[in-house]
């Protein structure tokens, strides 16, 4: 027997087809990549030790991966500066959240991040075969982190607008959290 299987427009990464699954329309991604968001949220919710350390980079990978229409350029702008906040200067997720709520509403001013070229070298099927589908707590947490830092390493030639950003957006907030602007 045959199995159809589909592929994300956002991440790139292919999985079989689930009849029923949710067309988040918006976002750009495929039914099946937003039910395994689904899953591996899923999983970090049923681990407490999983939601402070994963769950914030989970979000943000998981958006900034997703580019393009309908996904909101506000959405890929938070996921950016959230990935460097978490992995250029160690915020934890609670943190990173906190920062999210500070940021406030996009304007003109505000960078159009464009696509990068290619596909991240990590999706997060990555992550579901590392935790959700082995049950392995730290295999997902494991994962998370090298997701995140691959979907991070395929926005390089962003960084600068993205750190430009955060620091407008937020140096009163890195200055008391005693990161210099």
């Amino acid at each position: 027997m045959l199995v159809e299987t589909t592929t994300c427009p956002g991440c790139g990464v292919r999985l079989e087809r689930i009849e029923g699954a949710f067309d988040d329309r918006s976002m750009n991604v495929s039914p099946e990549c937003r039910h395994l968001l689904g899953q591996v949220t899923g999983f970090e919710l049923q681990h407490i030790s999983l939601v402070g350390r994963c769950h914030q980079m989970t979000v943000d990978a998981y958006g900034a991966q997703h580019p393009g229409p309908p996904t909101r350029p506000i959405r890929v702008a938070y996921s950016l500066v959230g990935l460097h906040l978490a992995l250029d200067l160690g915020f934890a997720g609670f943190e990173v959240r906190e920062a999210h709520g500070r940021v406030g509403k996009p304007d003109p001013t505000w960078p159009g991040f464009e696509r990068p070229p290619g596909l991240a070298e990590a999706t997060i099927r990555d992550v579901a075969e590392a935790g959700v589908w082995a049950a392995s707590i730290e295999g997902h947490a494991v994962g998370v982190q090298r997701w995140a830092e691959a979907v991070w390493q395929w926005w390089e030639g962003s960084r600068a607008e993205v750190e430009s950003l955060t620091r407008r957006l937020l140096a009163d907030w890195l200055e008391r959290h005693g990161r210099s602007v």
